[in-house]
């Protein structure tokens, strides 16, 4: 039976931007590039016997950006990736727009190196932009593009 790494990210979206953080050089996936704040399932999400992805989501970004996310976390796509040390892993995407969440930034100084807000297209320009943080973001577009003409 294989076993799978949990990871799960959030696009957080306020004023039209999204944002991305650039994960230090030092850091074992990904080092230098931008991301959407999140990280690992730890065994303290598991305390939220029913929804587990979105509690660790939550405390991943407070964390990594200090943003304690009061507004609702909707889920946009999973995927499965090989990560370090050839450990197979699933990344859930959530989506998340602030209406009243505090926008105000705090990031950890141990994980994140800089955090930007961007819009879509600048984060589909950036060279700092994995081709999987921009595959994202399509889908968090298709998303919202999707519940507008709802």
């Amino acid at each position: 039976m294989k076993t799978y790494l949990s990871v799960v990210e959030c696009a957080i979206e306020h004023n039209d931007t999204f944002l991305v953080i650039k994960r230090p050089q030092s850091a074992a996936s990904a080092g230098g590039l931008l991301a959407f704040p999140g990280g690992k399932i730890d065994e303290e999400d598991e305390a939220n016997h029913t929804d587990i992805l979105r509690s660790a989501v939550k405390r991943e970004v407070f964390e990594e950006v200090g943003l304690l996310l009061t507004d609702p976390i909707q889920y946009i796509s999973s995927s499965y990736f090989m990560g370090n040390l050839n450990v197979p892993a699933i990344d859930t995407i959530f989506y998340c727009k602030l209406v009243s969440t505090n926008p105000k930034v705090i990031p950890s100084p141990r994980e994140v190196d800089a955090y930007y807000w961007l819009t879509p297209s600048e984060i589909n320009q950036s060279s700092l932009a994995p081709p999987w943080l921009k595959t994202y973001m399509n889908l968090v577009q298709s998303y919202k593009t999707s519940i507008e003409l709802k």
